[in-house]
């Protein structure tokens, strides 16, 4: 079989074989700001949406995109912020499952406002702070996790119209981890044809550097 032939084979048989992400909605408030990211149970590896807007827009932003997760990522990380005031508070869903619902395991880190670089009230109280992949990232391995607290009463969880939300302290910023799983959105694996398609690749590339030699 010629080279270019063969190679068409393999990039065929690899897409093939391989499972589409499906997409999946969210719909998010915070008080006062939040940022989404994906990754596994020891690491956080992409930012999936950085809200830019207050906490009575937040939803409208979000109703008209859909999101997938990346290969290999089956955890969710939303990280909530406060931007000063007595409530701060996260309430949403993700795929059409609330956070708060019982079939959600939901952890809440400690405080990482401190390692997010120019975390400013402010900013956070209008929805418009940044917070850094590589801020959060770094941050992840000195976190500790515990159970988070459900609320049903603050302004913001109410009018949101979740029914529940997570609340946390005045100032703070806490990533809310969950498993893809529990959410029901899949996690897309290489299938065995794919795997097959990836073993036959490299056997031409060795048969073909041994050509090369001979």
């Amino acid at each position: 079989m010629k080279k270019t032939t063969l190679t068409a084979f393999l990039f065929g048989l690899l897409s093939i074989g391989s499972a589409a992400a499906a997409p999946f909605t969210i719909s998010m408030v915070a008080d006062n700001d939040f940022a989404i990211f994906s990754g596994t149970s020891t690491s956080i590896n992409s930012i999936l949406y950085q809200n830019n807007v207050g906490w009575p827009s937040q939803i409208t932003a979000l109703s008209t995109l859909s999101f997938t997760l990346g290969a290999g990522d089956d955890t969710f990380y939303v990280l909530g912020m406060g931007g000063g005031g007595f409530e701060e508070n996260i309430s949403g869903e993700v795929n059409g499952v609330n956070m708060t619902d019982p079939s959600v395991s939901v952890s809440m880190s400690s405080d990482l406002s401190a390692s997010l670089a120019g975390y400013s009230s402010s900013l956070v109280a209008a929805g418009t702070y940044n917070a850094s992949l590589a801020d959060v990232q770094a941050a992840f391995s000195g976190l500790t996790w515990g159970a988070p607290t459900v609320n049903s009463s603050q302004s913001v969880i109410v009018a949101a119209g979740f029914g529940q939300g997570f609340t946390f302290s005045s100032n703070k910023a806490h990533l809310f981890s969950f498993d893809a799983g529990d959410v029901g959105v899949e996690v897309p694996e290489p299938s065995t044809l794919a795997i097959l398609g990836m073993g036959l690749a490299g056997l031409a590339l060795r048969t073909r550097r041994r050509k090369l030699l001979s």
